[in-house]
């Protein structure tokens, strides 16, 4: 949290410990071992703060659009990212894929055999919570390409802020705005509507 996450490293964990570097391998595999423990931790704060952000949403307004628990998530997903940008770079850059499929990348065999028996349980939770979120819109209970549009444009925005990319002095309008198009485009019809337009794929 104080140094960022290109500072971590096994020399520095165990100086502030005050121990032997040597004394840390008791404990984990590796650094990609760290890396992917600290994720889990980061996934398991995020989601913590992702519920308690909906929880928050009145209920009123949560029973007259199911769009509010998505606008208040997502709002909090980028209030972490920003004031946690260290746990957040562990989580989005060490974890590996949060999902498994069959275009998951095949990690090295090192990688591999680190992440076998790092848990996973935090991370799983907040990719449930995404396809929870988006089913709730999209009236399916596993529509991972919805997830997965919700999630790229939630990380993407915050990687291009993160880097500058941003002229204005502000930003927030325009996730807001963005936030709200894709709930709008993801929330199924309503009885009696007509169906939504799906484009091709390019």
């Amino acid at each position: 949290r104080e140094q960022g996450a290109s500072a971590l490293g096994m020399r520095s964990v165990a100086a502030r410990l005050g121990v032997r570097p040597a004394s840390l391998y008791k404990h984990v595999v590796d650094l990609s071992g760290l890396q992917a423990l600290l994720a889990e931790r980061a996934a398991d704060e995020l989601l913590a703060a992702m519920d308690a952000a909906m929880a928050r949403a009145p209920r009123t307004a949560r029973v007259e659009s199911p769009k509010i628990p998505m606008l208040f998530m997502a709002n909090e997903y980028l209030r972490f990212a920003r004031e946690q940008p260290a746990l957040y770079a562990m989580l989005t850059r060490h974890a590996g894929a949060l999902t498994a499929g069959e275009n998951t990348p095949v990690p090295t065999a090192a990688v591999a055999s680190t992440l076998r028996v790092i848990p996973r349980v935090a991370r799983v939770a907040l990719w449930t919570r995404l396809l929870q979120v988006v089913g709730d819109l999209t009236g399916s209970a596993d529509d991972s390409d919805a997830a997965l549009a919700l999630w790229a444009f939630l990380h993407g925005f915050i990687a291009l802020e993160s880097a500058g990319m941003f002229e204005t002095s502000s930003s927030n309008g325009g996730f807001a705005r963005g936030i709200k198009a894709m709930a709008a485009g993801l929330r199924r019809p309503t009885s009696g509507a007509h169906p939504a337009v799906v484009e091709p794929a390019l």
